[in-house]
């Protein structure tokens, strides 16, 4: 059974504090608006310890909570930067909206070489601290090498430039749309997190999610509640009884 944990992590909000001239410290204002610096290290410290022992790519969904993917991926980025010097990259279908976007914003833009120089999957830096990539880049490749396997190879030869990867997934739907797309990529996960509301979420959707994420051969290793936007309303059941 898995162990779940609570994380609160805050968005950043379009405040003074936060708009500053140094790239450097909006991650820096990102990571003070942290809600609750005790529980994201200690959350920090288990996936840092599934790092130690190997495991370096992480997946993260949830019931419908996009932003409480993206929270929980930045805050693990600000708690891996403020603790160890491991290179990242964050692959998101969603990094110009949403708790990315003013990090991208301020990132340059580089991009990797794949099928002989062929072809090209771009990519925005943060100042050496992580690199973002767009699944889009990683669907576009795959698109021109469909029935081929150096698309395989390709993102593997990228992947392994970083210590860690961490992959904000698509919404179902998004995933539905190109289904044989993400079943080549979930290979590439080798752990996968469920956010889910302690209130607002059901043992439906929790097991819809789980049901459909089998069907690549995937499994839901842990659980994090998010209690963000629903912190005052009364306490449902806890669903830890699936995994």
């Amino acid at each position: 059974m898995s162990a779940a944990r609570e994380i609160k992590l805050q968005a950043p909000a379009p405040d003074e504090d936060f708009k500053v001239d140094s790239t450097s410290d909006k991650l820096a204002g990102y990571f003070y608006k942290i809600a609750n610096h005790e529980e994201l290290f200690k959350i920090g410290r288990g996936f840092l310890k599934e790092v130690e022992n190997g495991v370096g790519s992480f997946a993260f969904t949830s019931t419908g909570y996009k932003n409480s993917q993206q929270r929980t991926i930045l805050g693990l980025c600000c708690f891996f930067d403020q603790n160890a010097n491991y290179k990242i990259a964050i692959i998101s279908d969603h990094l110009t909206q949403g708790v990315f976007g003013d990090l991208v914003d301020s990132s340059s833009l580089n991009s990797y070489p794949v099928g002989n120089g062929q072809d090209v999957v771009n990519y925005k830096s943060f100042h050496h601290h992580f690199d973002f990539i767009d699944y889009s880049e990683f669907i576009k490749f795959y698109e021109n090498h469909l029935y081929t396997k150096s698309f395989d190879e390709e993102v593997a030869k990228i992947l392994k430039n970083y210590d860690i990867v961490l992959w904000d997934v698509p919404e179902m739907e998004k995933v539905k749309e190109h289904p044989h797309f993400h079943y080549r990529i979930s290979h590439f996960y080798e752990s996968m997190t469920v956010i889910i509301s302690q209130y607002a979420s059901t043992g439906k959707h929790i097991e819809s999610i789980k049901n459909f994420f089998s069907n690549y051969n995937i499994n839901l290793n842990k659980v994090l509640f998010d209690t963000w936007e629903t912190r005052e309303q009364p306490k449902r059941k806890k669903f830890l009884g699936i995994f």
